[in-house]
């Protein structure tokens, strides 16, 4: 575990340790990585019954501690939690998973407190504020993300190739960013009210309008990408409309026109009906008997039709409405 020590002035000291007391924490920030929560951390007592499964985000007071719990969405889409413990003189911060947020303010965090040095009041609220900022500024990889999924919808439209699965897949995201950067601006909110015991409001209060600012732009860009969600669905559904009016005419087509070629059909029958009226069977015509020619005549008549018939149903299928 990694242990970041201010010690005034813009400097800050990296620990490596396997085991601390709280009462060495003083102005220090400790980063956990575990799969669970622990029953304590080095004697704080941890009330798992403060949590909330079903929020995303969280202000609790405990008995020495404040729990603050903010989720996000990472690029690849995996939801994850950082829990931010915060003392009277120190933060802790638990994930399960490698957290980007985290690991881009560690890489930065010397910079960002040379340039912030006159606005350090407490260490652990400052800790607090940046690793908020980190978080909300990742969520324009989600952003980038559902966009790219939005564009691999728009060419499958393009290409007759939709998957109502993705669909269904990216409204759901969508849904789910709203929500987060929702609880995400009502945990600012509370904080900069001065809920938490151990939350400065007025070191939240100093940095909440930029990241409320933030939250502002990527809530203005979710309503964008659900629109153009709207409106891609719009044109799937336009162009579903139009392919069905198309095989609607066609099929009238068809009928209309095989109606009229199975009139053909009816030249073997009237031959069959009307020539003995006209010939007797043993009359000889063209030198051969009159049921030959009768016969003859019907068989070319039929052969004749399915040809046309047959021909039709070609033309049909190729026509293009």
């Amino acid at each position: 575990m990694k242990i970041f020590k201010y010690s005034g002035n813009g400097q800050i000291s990296v620990i490596e340790a396997e085991k601390i007391s709280l009462d060495e924490l003083k102005d220090s920030w400790l980063d956990l990585k575990t799969d669970d929560l622990p029953e304590d951390i080095f004697g704080m007592k941890i009330e798992k019954g403060l949590l909330n499964e079903d929020e995303y985000c969280q202000v609790e007071d405990g008995t020495n501690y404040t729990l603050v719990k903010i989720s996000y969405i990472g690029k690849d889409n995996v939801f994850k939690t950082i829990y931010f413990f915060v003392t009277s003189d120190a933060v802790i911060t638990i994930h399960k998973e490698d957290s980007t947020p985290i690991n881009h303010f560690i890489k930065n965090i010397n910079a960002i407190i040379k340039d912030e040095k006159e606005n350090i009041v407490k260490f652990n609220n400052f800790v607090l504020v940046q690793l908020l900022y980190e978080i909300v500024d990742k969520n324009m990889d989600v952003i980038s993300t559902i966009d790219d999924n939005l564009q691999n919808l728009r060419n499958s439209v393009e290409k007759s190739s939709m998957d109502l699965n993705a669909v269904n897949k990216i409204r759901d995201n969508i849904k789910t960013f709203s929500r987060v950067l929702l609880y995400q601006s009502i945990i600012i909110s509370y904080m900069k009210r001065g809920e938490g015991e151990y939350i400065s409001k007025k070191e939240v209060e100093y940095y909440a309008a930029d990241i409320i600012a933030e939250l502002d732009k990527y809530g203005k860009l979710s309503a964008g990408l659900e629109k153009e969600l709207n409106g891609i669905i719009q044109a799937i559904e336009s162009k579903n409309l139009t392919e069905y009016t198309k095989y609607t005419a066609r099929l009238s087509i068809a009928i209309e026109l095989l109606t009229r070629a199975s009139v053909l059909f009816m030249i073997p029958n009237s031959i069959f009906t009307l020539w003995p009226s006209i010939y007797s069977q043993d009359v000889m015509l063209f030198g051969l008997p009159n049921w030959m020619i009768e016969v003859l005549i019907a068989t070319i008549s039929i052969i004749f039709a399915q040809l046309i018939i047959s021909h039709i149903y070609k033309g049909m299928k190729e026509v293009k409405i």
